[in-house]
């Protein structure tokens, strides 16, 4: 074999290597076509209680619905935030890492609204994509959860209920935030919508998480 032949043959094979790069890239990442179906513009307006659970997902502070009787760690990174169509019912999905983009993405929208729709018994569309606003084009990110602020912030997107309660304070701001555990009910099934998690102000924010890309190959990548 001479040395030009060699010399073709690993052109070629590093070719077919990144074809194949490519393909299973297309193939495996959701394109920004299969996300933003899961997207509304429709008009919505927050409450206080809405407000704390979207700081909640942003803090990685939720009750992991698939892990009986766990918060899941902080260490978690928001991926979708999904929140049924009349603002009153909140639901996390996050990536089991503190690095964006570690987790899938692929049916990770199509999820978290599906599950959304099982707590609030309505249509759900995604929020929120990591820390960005994404209801109805707003496309802005949140980085500040400083509470009022963000009451200030949506009220200026025109999404804020002004009729909300005012439960929330500086003095028990972080309690709510950080809330670890609740007395709330599991049973989504329930009446009474206030209590239960993703409705309430004193229960924590409903969510699943998944592993990360590394520490997972195909099949159901969340537990």
């Amino acid at each position: 074999m001479t040395e030009n032949t060699i010399i073709i043959k690993v052109i070629v094979m590093k070719k077919i290597v990144l074809a194949l790069v490519l393909i299973f890239t297309l193939v495996s990442s959701p394109t920004k076509s299969q996300i933003t179906k899961y997207f509304s513009s429709s008009k919505i307006n927050l409450d206080e209680t809405a407000v704390i659970n979207f700081l909640r997902y942003l803090e990685g502070n939720f009750y992991s619905e698939d892990v009986p009787l766990n918060r899941a760690a902080r260490i978690m990174s928001p991926m979708f935030y999904a929140i049924s169509e009349d603002g009153k019912v909140g639901y996390g999905w996050f990536c089991n890492s503190h690095l964006n983009g570690a987790c899938s993405e692929d049916f990770t929208a199509y999820r978290a609204v599906e599950f959304c729709k099982d707590y609030a018994k309505m249509n759900c569309s995604i929020f929120a994509h990591g820390n960005q606003i994404v209801w109805n084009n707003i496309n802005m990110s949140v980085n500040n959860k400083n509470f009022n602020e963000n009451v200030t912030f949506f009220k200026k997107l025109n999404i804020y209920d002004k009729n909300s309660s005012e439960k929330i304070t500086e003095e028990n701001f972080l309690y709510y935030l950080n809330l670890n555990s609740d007395s709330c009910s599991d049973n989504k099934n329930s009446l009474k919508i206030n209590k239960f998690r993703g409705s309430s102000i004193d229960c924590l924010l409903p969510g699943r998480y998944q592993l990360t890309t590394n520490d997972t190959s195909g099949g159901n990548d969340y537990d």
